[in-house]
């Protein structure tokens, strides 16, 4: 054993053996297959300490998933509770800070919550097709506020 023996190490499985919590879960099932192609992506960058200090860029996946897939990826993600935006990105040329979250408990075993959610998003992304207005993106704000209110309550 090195280092100090009062240092904290944290648990990081070694590959092929990662661990993915909630996988075997309802809320699980629920997520698009690139939604848990862009979660594994979160959980390659996980390394025991950073749980609430991750970033993944468009950049970093586009060779694999569209930006549209991705987008809505993040968004599923977010709605059903395994990540919560930590900063949210800007023009600045500063990319979003995301944390892995444990919400997706509380609404495991609950299926009206999980069918109101998932017809949430739906809803999202229908508005998103159509052109832009101010409206648009003042319901859109109100649709993702009551996703995040399902998942927390």
């Amino acid at each position: 054993m090195t280092g100090n023996p009062g240092e904290k190490k944290a648990y990081k499985p070694k590959p092929p053996y990662s661990s993915v919590e909630g996988t075997e879960t309802d809320v699980f099932g629920r997520l698009s297959r690139n939604a848990v192609f862009v979660l594994l992506k979160f959980y390659e960058k996980f390394n025991g300490f950073n749980r609430y200090d991750l970033s993944l860029t468009y950049g970093e996946v586009k060779s694999k998933i569209s930006n549209t897939l991705f987008s809505r990826s993040v968004g599923e993600l977010i709605g059903f509770g395994f990540i919560d935006v930590r900063r949210p990105g800007s023009l600045k040329r500063k990319c979003s800070l995301y944390g892995l979250s444990q919400r997706w408990r509380k609404i495991n075993n609950n299926p009206e919550k999980l069918d109101q959610i998932q017809e949430l998003l739906s809803e999202i992304e229908k508005l998103k097709r159509q052109p832009g207005s101010v409206k648009k993106r003042m319901k859109m704000n109100e649709l993702r506020k009551k996703v995040l209110k399902l998942g927390t309550s």
